[in-house]
């Protein structure tokens, strides 16, 4: 499913309504129609409603759900904030049924009227005050209403987006509607599916009124979910089946993927990699580590390769020595793709390794690498004097704190708008960017797609490590880089899901995702 800015919301509406002929005080009558079917079908106890509207197109698709909801025999009232004479046209439609049919309507426009106001009587607030073109901080009555919706400990369905919540991914700048429910219409606004916008929304239903569908899934719209639309559109499972159907494949046909991390001390972050890897389908996975961390690994992964890089030599200058093994090395093999960073260490040993690689990274032809974990603080340090190499892809997985050091953004920017952030560092490195976090984001700079698998249970340690095996695996296939990391991001949530399933617990170890990847895998994208 497309995600819609409020521009781009605003452009479908305006395409509708004057090239297509489908009148703005239908599709509001429509919008009200499906608000209050949920609260029919969803809420079938409440049966007292306190519909609060602004003076606006959002106003009327609340007049309206006040309407069909006392219709179905429900007791509904509205509450006005602002003047009548200020109501939109088509909205005003939807405000005389109401005064016509007898349903209480009461404008909210003071303190006076504030005080007045009793909700407990209510089992059900809408909020259909400010819309999908809102920005800013609200103010005045409506800031005091959002505070007292807010106070009421009364259930809250929003319409279309939560007043004080923008629609682009922002962050609120004031007072915000903490909704237990958002009815959004026609497509879900960047808000609704991305964090902290997802804490206002709360659950969300998206409802379909009619709008022409060569709009809502125009090409022109650059936000995806990632979801079983979004995986059949891109042919992931005729890929995924590519990947394993020729008979006479050779393993070396399916994919070489190389592994540099898990230098002395952190051992087991590269080698829950290399079994993420494994477990997601790959032809070969071999790994790159010190001599030490080799005579830990080898074998205990029976079908890793390990080679070691030779120890020692000045730090900090280029070590004759290391340039040559690295030479030889990726001489000896072609390799499909690299995952670089995990467990690698932060010393200066583990720097050079990496700007070594990096240096010649188009010579060694590697294709395709992804960068995690301390290869993304060595990252944040190589940019300083060189830029990716765009004869290679590029894919970096950062958490907020490592993108603010490649963004050179403070982390709470970053945190109040992440899609905007995503696509900022994808646009500045030239590469795809996978921003970490509750629906993590994934963006080329152009393009965004939304995770939509997952919970707070992958906030523990390796999490990270497993989805860069993940989506090292997908990188030896047909996928573009975009595409592999969201396909990639959607397995690893959706292997915690079924794991957090399985057992009933929010608890989970990283090494507890691999045993359902390949059943993760399974669902997605159906024929």
């Amino acid at each position: 499913m497309k995600v819609v800015t409020a521009g781009q919301m605003q452009e479908i509406d305006r395409i509708t309504i004057g090239n297509r002929g489908l009148p703005a005080s239908v599709l509001m009558g429509l919008a009200g129609k499906a608000v209050a079917d949920q609260i029919i079908s969803r809420m079938p106890r409440l049966s007292r409603i306190a519909v609060f509207s602004g003076t606006g197109n959002n106003g009327g698709d609340g007049f309206a759900a006040a309407y069909y909801c006392a219709n179905s025999g429900r007791h509904a009232a509205v509450y006005l904030a602002g003047e009548p004479a200020k109501i939109s046209d088509p909205a005003k439609i939807y405000y005389d049924l109401c005064a016509n049919s007898g349903i209480r309507v009461l404008p909210v426009t003071g303190a006076a009227d504030l005080a007045g106001l009793e909700l407990a009587g209510y089992d059900l607030i809408v909020d259909a005050m400010l819309g999908t073109g809102f920005s800013g901080a609200p103010r005045g009555i409506i800031a005091d209403i959002i505070r007292a919706i807010n106070d009421s400990d009364l259930p809250v369905l929003a319409v279309d987006v939560p007043s004080g919540l923008g629609s682009d991914g922002a962050a609120p700048d004031g007072e915000a509607v903490i909704a237990d429910v958002t009815v959004t219409i026609g497509l879900p606004k960047i808000s609704l599916v991305t964090y902290p916008g997802r804490h206002y929304a709360g659950a969300l239903h998206v409802a379909d009124i009619g709008f022409p569908a060569s709009l809502t899934r125009s090409d022109d719209l650059k936000t995806d979910l990632a979801d079983d639309e979004f995986f059949r559109n891109n042919a992931v499972r005729a890929i995924e089946s590519e990947f394993s159907a020729a008979a006479d494949i050779h393993k070396a046909e399916k994919g070489h993927l190389l592994l540099i991390g898990g230098f002395d001390g952190m051992e087991g972050a590269i080698m829950m990699t290399a079994m993420a890897a494994l477990e997601t389908g790959v032809g070969l996975v071999s790994l790159l580590c010190t001599p030490s961390s080799r005579d830990i690994i080898a074998g205990r992964i029976p079908e890793l390769i390990t080679m070691a890089l030779p120890a020692g030599g000045d730090p900090e200058s280029p070590d004759p020595r290391l340039r040559k093994a690295l030479e030889d090395i990726f001489k000896a093999r072609r390799y499909g793709a690299l995952v670089m960073g995990p467990g690698m260490g932060r010393t200066p040993f583990s720097r050079a390794v990496f700007d070594t690689v990096m240096d010649d990274i188009h010579g060694y032809g590697v294709p395709r690498v992804l960068i995690d974990g301390d290869g993304l603080s060595h990252l944040a340090g190589y940019l300083n004097k060189h830029a990716l190499d765009k004869r290679t892809e590029f894919i970096v997985t950062p958490h907020f704190m490592e993108a603010s050091r490649l963004a050179g953004i403070p982390v709470d920017e970053i945190r109040k708008n992440r899609h905007r952030f995503a696509g900022e560092l994808g646009r500045k490195l030239s590469c795809t960017v996978l921003l970490k976090g509750p629906a993590t984001i994934v963006s080329d700079g152009g393009r965004h797609i939304i995770n939509t698998t997952g919970s707070a249970a992958l906030a523990t340690a390796g999490s990270g490590d497993v989805l860069s095996g993940i989506i090292g695996a997908l990188l030896l296939r047909k996928f573009q880089c975009l595409h592999a990391a969201a396909f990639g991001a959607y397995i690893h949530g959706k292997a915690a899901d079924l794991y957090c399933s399985a057992t009933g617990s929010d608890i989970i170890k990283a090494t507890d995702i691999l045993r359902y990847i390949r059943e993760a895998k399974r669902p997605a994208g159906p024929s």
